[in-house]
């Protein structure tokens, strides 16, 4: 029996403290917010310099990233080559996808080094030999790194999903080369760390080389990441990834995730020392800010952008950072009106902050991203009369505030020094209107083709 799903009109929160099971809500059907700002896989690949990507899929399949190259103004390194019915009924498969290629490249003004190949649903349908096609393109363009990897919905839920494969694969032109000791590697994040982070100052103060892809700005240097002996990831999407390079490159992975908790990032900071043999100490000395001098650094950021933020109510969402619950626990410890999360799902790394949360913040409403009711959500950018202050672009769209930090995936934010940027981009966020509605239309914010 059919139902109007339009009737239920019962918003998707909870408080924290009734909040039981991961997912928090029941899944079925969803909704999708205008809130673009997050990468895609289209967008990552276009960090591995003077590649080019080419789409191998139906009709429906492609129009989507078509329009995502063109909007950031990636057209001139991006193909596509279209699966007809034509092509299944008569098994043509292997053959579409080599002529496609070999003509595309053939047709080029410069031959790229590296080509981003994207199989679609339809390859795993049809068991495509694709160990046939990468074979065949090798011999025909020895000098170019094929890169596979899928656009597949199908699997989003089953195995390595789509995001997650292409933060690996975007190391997969990487080839062993001897190791430098000296040189270490970021690997995994859509933006580089911000060079202030302890991250990168105590590494290079160190004497170590420091190398991110989205720092490369040559095919060579993104090919010498090759030669570090350690890769430092700071997301989840990046594990697997780093698992494999430790197995194919042999470069030790480290995994110094982006974090809200002093005592999580004092213990980063630690490994961070112990394990490059770094001068710094657990106190200021010759100058230089040892942890407890930068965490006083940062309690002393957020006390100025309380002063500034007052009672204003402020939300998170998960898209903005990774550990949006440990964020709410940071904030609210230091006096901060956070009344909303929105989140579907207790993220890896926030498990300590739901529980302390659960406890200490029992009223802390937790809100779905994508249950088919946030479609009728009341957006009109205030809560009490009080405008809301949101951090991150689904939190901005779902509050209706034009008062919000503009950021996805943790931006550049690392260690205290992130908490102090943090603290500051707030305190802009409450004083200056941004307009919403246009900036978080803007797909994959931040990426240039």
């Amino acid at each position: 029996m059919l139902r109007n799903l339009h009737d239920e009109t019962e918003f998707p929160e909870i408080r924290i403290k009734d909040a039981v099971g991961n997912p928090l809500f029941h899944e079925g059907v969803e909704y999708s917010s205008p809130a673009r700002g997050t990468w895609t896989v289209a967008h990552v690949s276009m960090l591995i310099p003077r590649s080019h990507q080419i789409y191998v899929g139906g009709d429906g399949c492609l129009r989507g990233v078509v329009l995502s190259a063109a909007e950031f103004g990636g057209l001139d390194r991006f193909s596509m080559i279209t699966v007809k019915e034509d092509d299944i009924y008569q098994n043509k498969m292997e053959d579409l996808f080599i002529d496609g290629i070999t003509d595309i490249l053939n047709n080029l003004p410069l031959l790229p080094p590296a080509v981003v190949v994207f199989t679609s649903c339809i390859h795993e349908f049809m068991a495509c030999d694709m160990d046939l096609v990468y074979a065949q393109l090798k011999k025909q363009f020895p000098s170019v790194d094929f890169i596979p990897t899928h656009m597949n919905p199908t699997m989003r839920r089953s195995g390595i999903s789509p995001e997650e494969l292409m933060r690996q694969q975007m190391y997969a032109a990487l080839d062993m080369r001897i190791k430098n000791p000296k040189s270490v590697n970021i690997v995994g994040n859509c933006y580089a760390r911000n060079p202030q982070s302890e991250l990168l100052t105590w590494l290079r103060d160190g004497g170590y080389t420091v190398r991110d892809i989205c720092s490369c700005r040559t095919y060579e240097e993104y090919k010498a990441m090759a030669e570090s002996s350690v890769n430092i990831y700071t997301i989840p999407l990046m594990e697997k990834g780093a698992r494999v390079l430790e197995q194919r490159l042999h470069q030790e992975a480290v995994y110094l995730p982006v974090t809200f908790s002093y005592k999580n990032i004092r213990r980063d900071l630690t490994m961070l020392v112990e394990k490059f043999h770094l001068e710094h100490t657990d106190s200021s000395e010759n100058g230089v800010a040892g942890f407890d001098e930068q965490e006083r650094q940062a309690d002393r950021a957020l006390a100025h952008a309380k002063e500034i933020i007052g009672g204003m109510p402020v939300v998170i969402d998960y898209a903005a950072v990774t550990r949006p619950l440990e964020l709410a626990r940071l904030l609210i410890e230091h006096g901060f009106n956070v009344v909303r999360v929105y989140t579907d799902t207790i993220l890896p790394g926030d498990e300590d902050a739901f529980a302390w949360l659960k406890e200490n913040a029992p009223e802390l409403l937790l809100h779905s991203v994508v249950n088919f009711r946030c479609r009728f959500v009341p957006r009109d950018g205030t809560i009490g009369g009080v405008p809301v202050l949101a951090v991150g672009q689904k939190a901005a769209y779902f509050a209706g505030t034009n008062h919000f930090v503009n950021i996805v995936e943790n931006g550049d934010l690392w260690g205290f020094d992130g908490i102090c940027r943090l603290a500051r981009m707030m305190e802009d966020a409450a004083q200056h209107e941004k307009d919403m509605r246009s900036m978080i239309q803007v797909k994959a914010w931040g990426c240039r083709g």
